[in-house]
């Protein structure tokens, strides 16, 4: 695809993340390398396309937190580094920078710094049982929104899944077959093994049961 096409494919998103033009230019850049084969440009424009169709009926179609989810996932893949492990802290400093001296409050930069780094392990993460006040739960939901949202492409249809697999393994070269494939066998394990993969019901009604049914058919995720 032609960089205008993807340009054009990620105008929606970059209208609600309230940066100057240059900062864009630098992510989309970034996010178009070739090497960017799963984790590019069209993982953004997926999940964001996700977002816009799915929130309201998860009670989250609000101007503020567009804001704030736009740009968790326009930066939550900033950096990708297939040989490290470090990938979210690098990505969440690269939001941080790119955000200084923008419009976006102090509040909001930390927000969407700290979800980027929830992305690291999305079983993992837990939110803050403690919030209090509409304002604190509405946007402790929206992280887990976006949690919710990475994965996603886990319920894909057959074909698709099997694409982004190939993708994915052409994206880690650096690895054996065999390190591939104990790779992939813990992931799947751990994924079949949770109690539940999604945490919002208006996407596990959706997603669950497609990512657990290709999760299950990958040969690797069998004992």
């Amino acid at each position: 695809m032609a960089a205008s096409a993807r340009w054009r494919g990620l105008q929606d998103l970059f209208e609600h993340v309230p940066l100057d033009d240059r900062a864009k230019e630098q992510l989309f850049d970034e996010m178009s390398k070739p090497d960017r084969l799963y984790h590019g440009v069209g993982h953004l424009e997926l999940l964001w396309r996700r977002h816009r169709l799915y929130a309201g009926g998860a009670g989250l179609a609000d101007p503020s937190v567009d804001r704030l989810v736009a740009c968790a996932i326009a930066y939550h893949d900033a950096v990708y580094d297939h040989s490290r492990s470090d990938n979210e802290d690098r990505s969440a400093e690269f939001w941080l920078r790119a955000s200084a001296g923008s419009p976006v409050s102090e509040e909001d930069r930390q927000w969407v710094a700290q979800t980027i780094r929830a992305t690291k392990d999305h079983l993992a993460y837990a939110p803050d049982a403690g919030a209090t006040g509409a304002k604190a739960r509405l946007r402790e939901r929206a992280r887990a929104w976006v949690v919710d949202l990475d994965l996603t492409p886990l319920g894909e249809p057959p074909h698709l899944f099997e694409d982004n697999t190939r993708l994915l393994r052409a994206e880690s070269g650096h690895l054996s077959d065999a390190e591939w494939e104990a790779k992939m066998l813990a992931f799947g394990r751990r994924f079949l093994a949770a109690p539940r993969i999604y945490r919002f019901p208006e996407l596990a009604a959706i997603f669950e049961s497609p990512a657990r049914r290709n999760l299950a058919r990958l040969p690797l995720s069998r004992s």
